[in-house]
């Protein structure tokens, strides 16, 4: 099961040639935490690269429901299709946490793509990793039961380099309840349900309000997925 592909929050690549060349044709802003910084129909300011942090990208319904397409952290690129189309946002883009940003401006992205061509490669693998994720996303909600989307986000974010207690691995991200309802895309109180229904089988455990994965459910999980 490749967790990788999923809508989580999943590093890329850093290329220190490439984030000079970015640091030399860009402007650096750094945006609090839970800073909403790009709303549906806003005009990007240009091409924007994480530095540093972590920004979430969601649909809002007019009920107010949210549906979380990707988490981007340092080293992705982001705005590069409203730019490239010339054309708003279609998506709301907050900070998860305090993030450091690099807005390169519409003709200096043009030149770069043109006359770049690690700028170049740089920009077009970003793009595609977005296609598998949303890809992949589509492919989750038609074909996987609430429930297993949950362990899928579960799994992906385990940090499994360290074992706790024996036989449990923390996540790497801490999510609250309705941040999960947004991710997986079930409601606020399917979410509790289910999280009470995975505690009652072993598969997490809630300690200090965190949830932590069995060690040995995840293995069956991994090899049956």
């Amino acid at each position: 099961m490749q967790l990788d592909k999923s809508s989580f929050t999943i590093p890329n690549k850093r290329n220190e040639a490439l984030e000079e060349l970015i640091r030399e044709n860009s402007t650096c802003v750094t945006y609090p935490a839970k800073r909403v910084f790009l709303e549906p129909g806003m005009e990007p300011q240009g091409v924007y690269y994480i530095a540093e942090g972590r920004t979430r990208h969601y649909m809002m319904a007019g009920d107010g429901t949210e549906k979380i397409l990707y988490t981007l952290s340092a080293g992705w690129f982001y705005g590069e299709t409203p730019v490239s189309l010339q054309e708003p946002t279609g998506l709301f883009s907050k900070t998860e946490v305090k993030t450091q940003i690099y807005i390169i401006p519409l003709y200096t992205y043009e030149h770069l793509v043109d006359t770049n061509k690690m700028f170049r490669d740089a920009i077009m693998e970003n793009i595609l990793k977005k296609m598998l994720i949303l890809r992949h996303e589509i492919e989750n909600l038609t074909f996987n039961s609430c429930k297993d989307r949950l362990k899928r986000l579960f799994c992906s974010t385990a940090d499994t380099d360290r074992l706790i207690d024996g036989g449990w691995y923390k996540l790497k991200v801490h999510y609250t309840q309705y941040e999960l309802s947004t991710i997986i895309g079930g409601a606020r109180v399917t979410i509790s349900k289910l999280i009470n229904e995975l505690c009652d089988e072993g598969f997490i455990r809630m300690l200090n309000r965190n949830v932590q994965v069995n060690q040995e459910e995840y293995r069956k999980f991994m090899e049956n997925s």
